[in-house]
């Protein structure tokens, strides 16, 4: 069986990624050991006294058997990593353990240390707003994504402390998928992230000095949360690339909202000129033109704030306007149209206005299925484009 050792720094403990199989499938394992059984708390199971935790990566082809038969999968594993099941902590995952990070901080005689592994590509969700959706044969849900994290410290952490570290965890969680505007998997048009569907935490217990509480008036609670967001965020750019800086059109695409139904919108628009060319000569200056507008930070500030308008109408957050309300589009809501008008007007000039009512009378393409405030940001943006394409 292969290793990588990992660098802990913390006394009696030691860590690596192990690499082995099941089923002459390739499997992975986080694997971190003690030298003294160690008090942890498991979102899987609860309260223990372990040898080990750790964090099991599975390939695609052993999904149906881990989802299927959990007990039978993890007692295989943990027998092949030579630990008895009442011995170890073990979480489980579809995100590839060598995308795993950690990150580590210090205060006093304090040390945390953070290791997260984050998939959120087919499985974020909203707390409180999305439908649940179980995995199914069918592969429709097939590829699962989920945020493990397991957290160690040197200090004796009290059986309250230990369940307190679960909130302090899961809140920076949280504020670190906001940051990235990770969109939920399940309505990504109007919703941001909370988590995914399968997420889990073990927190360990150290040998150290004694902590009775880890909320957030405290400084084992400051480090807890900040090691963890600072994890969870480069766990998520290693496994799926989503940076805080990344452009405008992946942050559209994750929304739905992609550059081939902006183009086909527009180009249901499109009235024949032989002046300018036919659809596939104007298609293809549409998409020149839209790769450079897109990155124009004055266009990217204003989209980002339509999209931001959209999800506080979304959840009712616009004073005086009821979510319900919202939702109806009232005629006399017109912000939304200012915003779309500016849009065209600073891509287009003055023509782009024209151009506007026209695609906000007629709503084409990808614009009839949004809702209030994104189907004007982007009648804006298609408008100023076309008008820009039209008057070369």
């Amino acid at each position: 069986m292969k290793s990588k050792i990992l660098k802990l720094g913390l006394k009696d403990t030691k860590g690596s990624i192990l690499y082995h199989s099941f089923n002459h499938h390739p499997i992975k394992t986080l694997l971190i050991s003690f030298k003294n059984e160690r008090r942890v708390l498991s979102t899987r199971e609860g309260f223990k006294e372990v040898k080990a935790v750790g964090n099991n990566s599975n390939p695609p082809p052993l999904w149906d058997l881990a989802c299927e038969n959990w007990d039978k999968y993890l007692h295989e594993v943990v027998n092949d990593l030579g630990y008895r099941e009442k011995d170890i902590a073990l979480l489980s995952t579809g995100v590839d353990i060598d995308n795993l990070e950690m990150e580590e901080e210090e205060f006093g005689e304090f040390k945390v240390i953070c290791l997260a592994t984050a998939g959120v590509a087919s499985n974020a969700q909203r707390s409180a707003e999305d439908t649940t959706k179980n995995y199914e044969k069918d592969g429709k849900f097939f590829k699962l994504g989920t945020i493990n994290i397991i957290l160690l410290t040197n200090a004796s952490l009290s059986d309250g402390a230990l369940s307190r570290a679960i909130i302090t965890i899961t809140e920076a969680k949280t504020k670190a998928l906001q940051d990235l505007d990770i969109r939920s998997s399940y309505t990504p048009l109007i919703n941001q992230a909370t988590g995914t569907g399968t997420d889990n935490i073990i927190v360990v217990s150290g040998e150290g000095a004694k902590i009775n509480y880890v909320g957030g008036h405290t400084k084992m609670g400051e480090s807890i949360a900040r090691v963890t967001a600072k994890t969870v965020k480069k766990a998520i750019l290693k496994q799926n690339g989503l940076s805080p800086s990344r452009s405008l059109q992946e942050r559209l695409k994750e929304r739905g909202i992609t550059l081939n139904s902006l183009i086909q919108t527009g180009l249901e628009m499109y009235i024949p000129d032989s002046r300018i060319g036919d659809k596939e000569k104007v298609e293809k200056l549409l998409r020149e033109e839209f790769s450079i507008i897109l990155k124009d930070i004055n266009v990217v500030s204003l989209i980002l704030a339509g999209l931001k308008l959209e999800e506080e109408g979304q959840t009712g957050s616009l004073c005086e306007l009821p979510e319900e309300e919202y939702r109806k589009d009232p005629v006399y809501l017109i912000a939304d149209e200012i915003l779309g008008i500016q849009i065209a007007t600073y891509i287009g000039g003055t023509r782009a206005l024209f151009e506007f009512a026209r695609f906000d009378r007629e709503k084409p393409g990808i614009l009839k299925t949004l809702p209030p405030f994104l189907d004007d940001v982007m009648g804006g943006l298609i408008s100023g484009v076309m008008v820009k394409v039209c008057s070369r």
